[in-house]
């Protein structure tokens, strides 16, 4: 190789390598920009038609097609000073890392083997609910309906206090969902979407109608249901439905596989669809609201203090704080460099005006609050029996899906 040629073999390597900093430079820069209100809602899928079509993707690299994530499910201060039912919020202990555990001087807490006692990031909704249980006469606790009928007047009493007490604190308590990242067919131009239902205790969920679809379209067709040139679309069927507190949504009554198909018969786009990295965090994120932490947001939930934004008056769109006038007139006065990088300088700007009043969810009971305080959330527990738990650490009901019908499954974007 003469020396000409070596010249030519290392300018190439440099160029390659300049091309691919300045490609992942590219790609990082719009990873980061934030998505608008209207970008935002895109990625959610929600059947509202008669009849939707859906195709499920492939798993990207250690995940699962259908994954597990937590959210509360409460009542919030809104728009209009009205109180909204059915805010999914985002669960910290549940969905977070776990951190480590500190004493009460801050000082990290070591186990016997002299490494740090990890614990669930913390979620002062989850300690809400912990609190109250703890309420509870403990000489009743965990008695079922059976053994309640054999109780004397004066247990019963106890018992019954104890049960609201439950009630309560099953309103607070997170609630498991499931995830599944697809394609909605109708907008294929969306690109990446998330579908999100909850969990059914009773075993009547969404989760049960899609399962057996899948189970038999791999039986049948000896392929995977997700597979890129022979899965399935999968296509819902929903229904008008009023729950018992007069409110509209739309129930799933089946879910079916449509047989083998390509994914797309565009290469591009499937490309795209598959090299697309968002996950359900960038879509269901924790609320937050300007100068405050998305801790310090759960933290009003619970005081029945929290943000929001206020369009009712076009003329006056504003942030309100209930009862802390400080944080209202510092969210409402801008004083952020508009061209600075990383600023998210108007969180609730963005909200799209259109009014999702169909969710997808299947035919249940809407409970009504159990306590006359403002800001108690819905339970939907039927049981005096003690919370199943999940982690040691944690109270977790998986409770069956009693109040998707609330009018509102966008109710959880972070503005």
């Amino acid at each position: 190789m003469n020396e000409n040629e070596n010249v030519t073999n290392t300018q190439s390597s440099e160029l390659s390598k300049s091309n691919k900093e300045l490609a992942d430079l590219q790609k990082k820069q719009s990873d980061q920009k934030r998505r608008t209100g209207q970008e935002m809602l895109k990625k959610y899928f929600v059947p509202r038609n008669n009849r939707e079509i859906f195709r499920i993707l492939p798993p990207k690299t250690g995940k699962k097609v259908i994954e597990e994530a937590f959210f509360h499910v409460i009542t919030t201060n809104a728009a209009g000073k009205k109180l909204k039912h059915g805010t999914i919020i985002y669960c910290p202990a549940h969905n977070d890392p776990r951190v480590k555990k500190l004493d009460k001087n801050g000082q990290i807490v070591l186990d016997d083997k002299n490494l740090p006692v990890m614990i669930p990031a913390p979620c002062p909704l989850c300690k809400k609910a912990e609190e109250l249980l703890k309420t509870q006469d403990p000489s009743l606790k965990g008695v079922s309906k059976e053994k309640s009928l054999t109780l004397t007047d004066a247990q019963k009493v106890i018992y019954e206090k104890n049960k609201k007490i439950f009630l309560e604190s099953n309103g607070w308590q997170a609630k498991k969902f499931y995830i599944v990242r697809g394609i909605d067919k109708g907008v294929p131009r969306d690109g990446v979407k998330f579908w999100r239902f909850k969990h059914s205790f009773q075993n009547t969920g969404t989760l049960n109608t899609l399962l057996p679809a899948l189970y038999d379209f791999n039986a049948i067709n000896q392929t995977d249901y997700t597979n890129v040139e022979n899965g399935t679309d999968l296509s819902i069927s929903t229904v008008e439905t009023i729950s018992n507190n007069k409110i509209k949504y739309r129930a799933i009554v089946g879910i079916s596989a449509r047989g083998k198909s390509p994914l797309s018969d565009d290469i591009v786009v499937i490309r795209d669809w598959l090299n697309d990295d968002i996950t359900w965090r960038e879509v269901f994120q924790p609320k937050k609201a300007p100068n405050i932490t998305p801790y310090q947001f759960l933290e009003m939930v619970v005081a029945g203090n929290n943000p929001y934004w206020d369009d009712t008056d076009s003329n006056n769109k504003h942030w309100v704080f209930p009862n802390n006038p400080e944080l209202e007139a510092l969210a409402n006065t801008r004083t952020r460099n508009l061209d600075a990088d990383n600023e998210d300088f108007e969180y609730a700007s963005d909200v799209v005006d259109e009014d999702y009043s169909y969710v997808p969810v299947n035919v249940s009971q809407v409970n009504t609050p159990v306590s006359n305080q403002s800001n108690a959330p819905i339970s939907n527990a039927e049981t005096s029996e003690q919370p199943s738990t999940e982690n040691a650490d944690l109270h977790v009901i998986e409770n069956e899906e009693s109040q998707e019908g609330t009018g509102n499954e966008f109710n959880d974007l972070p503005f």
